[in-house]
């Protein structure tokens, strides 16, 4: 079996949609069709109340099927599956961060064990927001009960005073929050950018510390934006994580990829889990695909049992995004096609080309055929109905690349 060709692909991770253009040329009859599948993985979490971490992770393999319809006395089809993919994934991570003011507004809570639930919401009908977050109840120890009082928290970033009461597990209030100003000159003396008033709630929330910051300085990572300082913050990005990495030999990996690693659960393990099936020094953005795209050592030793082995990494991307399994390709082999190259199972799943399809024709005498003119007849919509019905008026043929010509003649 013949795995070398490659099927260069994608760019990031469950779900396509395809497109058929039919383009008509009447000297040659050529009929091109672009399939384009475009799974796009968009893994939400949300850390906080104010902060939204959505690496979006965009897989496009794009296939193109030309079957050529030559029309002389024996018209003869050519199928060039053209498969030129650039195996590209792009990590892009779009911190959230709201722009209106929450330093004041009402506060709704409820305990649950050892754990505090506050729910902030605006104090104006013309700004209307809310966001939740969980904190230590032990941080709370003179929680007002059955009458108004006042508690506060103080963090790094500034302090928040509450004011209301608590009736059982549940109360309400007002809170107002008074930032630290010399906390925010810190950020900013350290080469975090951007960093705006506005952010000192954010900082507040995820109770950012100054050691944290001089962790990241000391690690390579302090000319940052305050957005991607939250979102490491906020995830937990630690310097166990981040040399978990450099241990393995993944150094210097830019801040967007270790919020893209984190928030997909990207773990030294995981990697590991893959060199020891033989793939080794998989790029990042690589690694973000296949953990998007749920592809682990089972999915791979599927392959490997019906004689796919060391199929290339993006090459498992492609499949898994357009949903190519083992049990698909057995259905060919039962069929009758065997040792199928991997870059033709490609075409024959973006087309939606079945087992269930080429019975349909063997059910009108039509065995044996080529598995290089399936894409010509399903992309020129010739199926087993189209020719049993051109069989009762009378058109037959017992060679399937004439109905391809009376399809495509007829349809244009």
């Amino acid at each position: 079996m013949n795995h070398s060709k490659k099927i260069n692909i994608i760019r990031m991770l469950p779900l396509l949609g395809c497109i058929a253009c039919f383009i008509y040329n009447p000297a040659a009859m050529a009929q091109t069709v672009v399939v384009t599948a475009n799974p796009v993985v968009t893994p939400v979490i949300t850390t906080n109340p104010v902060v939204k971490v959505n690496p979006v992770i965009t897989t496009n393999p794009v296939v193109n099927v030309n079957p050529v319809v030559n029309t002389n006395v024996n018209p003869v089809v050519t199928t060039n599956v053209n498969l030129n993919v650039n195996p590209d994934v792009n990590v892009d991570v779009n911190i959230d961060l709201v722009g209106t003011d929450r330093s004041e507004g009402s506060w709704f809570a409820t305990v649950k064990g050892d754990k505090i639930r506050f729910e902030f919401r605006s104090g104006d009908d013309e700004n209307n927001w809310s966001s939740d977050s969980d904190f230590k109840l032990s941080d709370f120890p003179n929680l007002p009960k059955g009458q108004k009082g006042e508690f506060s928290l103080k963090r790094e970033a500034g302090n928040v005073v509450f004011t209301g009461s608590f009736d059982g597990d549940m109360g309400s209030g007002h809170y107002k929050f008074t930032a630290d100003n010399t906390f925010n000159e810190y950020i900013k003396s350290h080469g975090f950018t951007n960093v705006r008033d506005r952010d000192s709630f954010s900082f507040y929330m995820i109770d950012l510390k100054k050691s944290y910051v001089e962790m990241l300085q000391k690690n390579g990572y302090s000319d940052i934006s305050s957005g991607n300082l939250i979102a490491m913050s906020a995830l937990k990005v630690d310097e166990a994580f981040i040399n978990s990495f450099k241990n393995i030999g993944y150094t210097d990996l830019p801040c967007h990829q270790l919020i893209a690693m984190k928030s997909m659960h990207v773990t030294p393990e995981f990697i590991k889990g893959f060199e020891e099936l033989g793939y080794k020094d998989i790029p990042i953005n690589r690694l973000i695909a296949l953990k998007s795209l749920r592809i682990d050592g089972d999915y791979i030793k599927g392959f490997d049992a019906i004689g796919y082995k060391n199929i290339p990494v993006n090459d498992l991307i492609t499949f898994k995004s357009l949903g190519i399994t083992p049990e698909f390709v057995k259905g060919f082999e039962d069929a009758g096609y065997k040792d199928i190259p991997a870059h033709s199972l490609v075409p024959l799943k973006s087309l939606n080309i079945t087992p269930e399809y080429i019975n349909g024709f063997k059910k009108l005498g039509f065995t044996d055929i080529p598995l290089n003119e399936l894409p010509a007849l399903k992309s020129t919509g010739v199926t087993p109905e189209y020719v049993a019905s051109m069989q009762q008026k009378g058109f037959k043929s017992d060679n399937l690349r004439k109905y391809i010509q009376l399809k495509t003649s007829f349809s244009n």
